[in-house]
């Protein structure tokens, strides 16, 4: 197989078979875990409560199970209250674990504000580098003021110090989360579509999944060290 028929194989992306199925089950998979961090796994951060929602939407079933496997401990269900933070602090630990929570902080708000600016480029008719700006902009600022920001606050910093600690995370985070998205979009996107998909149609949803997937994957080494210098930190 070629380089071309490998990237060809990436059209299924655009049908609505696969389209359909994976926001639908995302948008169950949602629900599950809205419940699961307000009753059950109680002792996450309040970013994280809102984030893994905004994660398993985009992600569907990879999200989920990155949840279950770097967040939610086992048998948590069963115990009490009292109990539960303690629990949920041990399992979080492993670095992996306390790295994904740091990327969760990362890609939900800059995926919210990308796609926001994505959505509006598109019905706007910009070129690729001026929507690709916008995206990064949009992103920055959802990412820094929904999250960064509220995570240094709880952590015991004054508001200022938070806008520039989270400001300063979230710099960096967002340079690695739009690189894998501007090659997905540059290196994938044309072999699958003639054109820039709009919001529209099935091939911008998935595309736009893929993207901020392979992104997430991409800023996983900045956030690791990031959070091994102590500028974020990750899921506790």
């Amino acid at each position: 197989m070629n380089q071309t028929d490998w990237l060809l194989s990436f059209d299924f992306l655009t049908t609505g078979t696969f389209v359909l199925s994976w926001y639908l089950s995302g948008f169950i998979l949602t629900l599950w875990v809205i419940y699961d961090v307000l009753y059950v796994n109680t002792s996450i951060s309040k970013p994280l409560k809102v984030g893994w929602p905004i994660i398993i939407f985009f992600f569907s079933i990879i999200g989920l199970l990155l949840y279950l496997l770097t967040c939610r401990a086992p048998g948590i269900a069963n115990l009490k209250e009292d109990k539960k933070k303690k629990v949920h602090h041990k399992y979080v630990i492993p670095v992996f674990n306390k790295v994904t929570g740091s990327v969760i902080h990362c890609v939900a708000g800059d995926g919210l504000g990308i796609m926001t600016a994505m959505v509006i480029g598109r019905y706007i008719g910009l070129n690729f580098w001026s929507e690709f700006t916008g995206e990064y902009i949009s992103g920055f600022f959802f990412g820094w003021i929904l999250f960064q920001y509220p995570a240094m606050r709880s952590m015991g910093n004054y508001s200022a110090q938070s806008l520039w600690k989270g400001g300063r995370a979230e710099f960096f985070s967002m340079i690695t989360l739009m690189t894998g998205m501007l090659l997905t979009m540059k290196l994938v996107q044309p072999h699958i579509v003639t054109s820039a998909p709009l919001p529209g149609t099935y091939a911008f949803w998935g595309i736009a999944s893929f993207a901020l997937f392979i992104g997430t994957i991409v800023t996983y080494p900045m956030n690791w060290l990031l959070v091994s210098i102590g500028w974020k930190h990750g899921m506790t």
